[in-house]
């Protein structure tokens, strides 16, 4: 039985509804802008809300465009339907798995991280090297969600190298084949220009470096530094003694994040590896899923 599998692993049981997934909202989000490009946006020759989203190749260079880094993500090409198409079932398919793994808010500040990430080693790609690495398209610019996507299908594959999916719907493949295939496909790819090779790339790396190193970005290394500064000034420029309202949710958030750290270290290092205190830590994880579940 896999880690995954235990008792003190599960969060419940995965929501179905619309409403709480964020995987749903994000195709939910793409496909509206996708058909207010489509209906809305002046046509082919002006795509008014390309224009505004895309990012440009020099936007690196320009801080009033750093908006783009994280909107070109969300804009896709209404002259090519499987542009938009693959993106979203990649999303759906994979997406999912991720979220129920990790929790809504942490998946979403992934795939938003391995869209930022992408879209600055493009624009960086494009202002900084010259030669046939750069694109020889005319006025180029970056639309399209496959640098989240690539991150979370790739992070699926390192999760789960021994699942089962359906390349092209068809052949069962497990997949570990899946995330070698895109990752050299990616890296022997350049031929194709309208194709972003390089930000695929990113979020193959990102999804690795995630996977391997145990990564939680709702605790960024710092944050908590940060946070008690912040407490500090904010009950100095009080008059009034400052009255601390405990969070009893902060306390079970703290112990989940320790949770996954802990696993991740018994996937890469096994069950030896860890300390009594670690060992105690995950039986406490283990009781409060046990009685959620009740």
């Amino acid at each position: 039985m896999g880690y995954q599998d235990r008792d003190y692993y599960r969060d419940g049981p995965a929501a179905d509804t619309w409403g709480a997934s964020v995987v749903v909202k994000l195709i939910a989000l793409n496909c509206l802008i996708f058909l207010a490009n489509l209906f809305f946006g002046g046509g082919q020759d002006q795509n008014l809300v390309t224009t505004a989203l895309e990012l440009k190749p020099d936007a690196i260079l320009k801080p009033w465009l750093w908006y783009q880094f994280l909107t070109y993500g969300f804009v896709h090409s209404p002259q090519y339907l499987w542009h938009i198409g693959g993106n979203m079932l990649g999303l759906y398919f994979f997406g999912r798995a991720i979220e129920d793994r990790f929790g809504w808010k942490e998946f979403l500040r992934f795939y938003l991280a391995a869209i930022v990430l992408g879209g600055i080693v493009w624009s960086a790609r494009c202002t900084f090297l010259i030669g046939p690495i750069r694109d020889v398209v005319d006025d180029p610019s970056l639309v399209g969600a496959s640098g989240g996507v690539t991150a979370v299908i790739l992070l699926f594959c390192l999760l789960y190298p021994r699942a089962t999916v359906l390349l092209m719907f068809v052949i069962p493949t497990p997949a570990w084949v899946l995330g070698l295939i895109i990752v050299v496909g990616d890296m022997f790819g350049g031929g194709e220009t309208r194709v972003a090779h390089d930000v695929h790339l990113v979020g193959a790396l990102f999804a690795w470096a995630y996977w391997y190193f145990a990564w939680n970005l709702g605790r960024l290394p710092g944050m908590d530094g940060l946070g008690t500064l912040y407490n500090s000034i904010r009950r100095s420029m009080k008059s009034k003694p400052d009255l601390r309202v405990v969070d009893p949710e902060a306390h079970y958030e703290d112990l989940d994040a320790e949770a996954d750290a802990l696993l991740d270290k018994v996937k890469r290092l096994g069950q030896d590896s860890l300390t009594a205190r670690e060992r105690r830590t995950l039986e406490a994880y283990s009781r409060r899923m046990r009685q959620k579940l009740r």
